[in-house]
């Protein structure tokens, strides 16, 4: 049986205010800085994540921040909207992309969370929606990025540059082989927790 919390107009009232149509259990969960729940969690996958002009201006931007100043600040990944976030779940794969170009991967160590740190984009100055973690061990630049059109003819699909794409583990070994990263076998670091 799940405990019921009674709340009174006024804290209703906050809670609707405050969630921009989320529920209120939402508003809360975010308040006391717990994982957003998702109806339906998704077990670990692989997911094709893009990267947006305004944050990183060149390929080699992204790359410097993946590998330098992710690492440094604990694998920490702000994210400018939940929408495409919801269903990305710990102990899935990430492969980075810019330019429709696929640089780098990265293991989540968390689901997503709020960001109720207030962290805020330092170039357009908007206040990021959520927050993941990576496993900094695990962030790797590719020595050959693998552009989209190559991808496409390796796996067989239609990738897309605007949100978070799921892909399956032959997608993510074909294009870790073309990128010259690691051996045909998929890396012991992929492993669901």
């Amino acid at each position: 049986m799940v405990p019921t919390i009674h709340v009174d107009d006024k804290v209703m009232a906050e809670l609707k205010k405050r969630g921009n149509g989320r529920n209120p259990n939402e508003v809360i969960r975010e308040l006391l800085g717990l994982p957003v729940k998702v109806q339906h969690v998704a077990e670990p996958a692989v997911y094709l994540v893009p990267h947006a002009q305004e944050e990183f201006e060149s390929i080699n931007d992204l790359k410097e921040f993946l590998s330098k100043e992710l690492k440094f600040r604990g694998g920490w990944y702000y994210v400018a909207s939940v929408h495409y976030w919801r269903n990305v779940s710990r102990g899935s794969m990430c492969l980075f992309q810019k330019n429709k170009t696929i640089i780098g991967e990265g293991k989540l160590l968390s689901d997503l969370m709020p960001n109720n740190k207030g962290e805020k984009s330092p170039v357009t100055g908007m206040s990021y929606e959520g927050r993941v973690q990576f496993d900094p061990a695990s962030i790797k630049i590719y020595a050959r990025g693998v552009p989209f059109d190559e991808a496409e003819r390796i796996i067989g699909k239609t990738l897309t540059w605007r949100g978070v794409q799921k892909l399956t583990m032959e997608d993510y070994s074909r294009i870790g082989n073309a990128s010259q990263t690691y051996p045909v076998l998929i890396p012991d670091t992929f492993k669901p927790q």
